[in-house]
């Protein structure tokens, strides 16, 4: 149990730009660039008793770009890159579409959220979703998540944008897991 009421929490994590480089359409493993910080930040999250999901748009599986496959070999990179500092993944989501494919999975939709919450016993009410684009903090706040916009990547850009709502702001996934409670 993660909580003293019983209640398992996580943090829901946007993968390109807040665990890795946003290079564009990550699918290479020489293009897959971790943020030196991210076992550390991720060691810490699990420390402080928080499951950890992965959830991600990976467009460039249907445009032909990279495969599933590529995917998942760069998700066991990153699993081994922090199994040394204590972290890992419960489950890792992604969605393969197209901004314009019809789905019910790809970010904003909360389905993914909703769907390990369930799996796992997760109270969402003290979980957190992180990432660096609204449609990440969209998909929170539609999960019912407290929602972290991470400098990382696009969210300097992110920011800056109009109407953009979220509940904290770091500059990086290691300052948000050492002030995180």
């Amino acid at each position: 149990m993660n909580t003293a009421c019983g209640k398992r929490r996580a943090v829901f994590l946007d993968r390109d730009g807040v665990l890795n480089e946003d290079l564009g359409y990550v699918g290479q493993p020489e293009r897959f660039r971790i943020y030196p910080f991210t076992g550390e930040a991720l060691g810490l999250l699990v420390r402080k008793g928080f499951l950890l999901f992965i959830v991600t748009n990976q467009s460039g599986i249907e445009r032909g770009y990279f495969t599933l496959e590529d995917t998942h070999r760069l998700h066991a990179l990153l699993a081994e890159a922090v199994r040394p500092h204590g972290a890992e993944f419960e489950e890792i989501f992604i969605a393969p579409y197209k901004e314009d494919t019809p789905n019910d999975v790809r970010k904003p939709s909360p389905k993914f959220v909703l769907d390990a919450a369930k799996r796992h016993g997760i109270d969402l009410a003290i979980s957190y979703v992180m990432g660096d684009r609204t449609t990440d903090l969209e998909m929170g706040r539609r999960a019912g998540c407290r929602t972290v916009l991470l400098r990382t990547g696009a969210g300097g850009e992110t920011e800056k944008a109009s109407g953009v709502r979220f509940d904290f702001v770091f500059d990086d996934l290691l300052e948000a897991a050492r002030m995180l409670v």
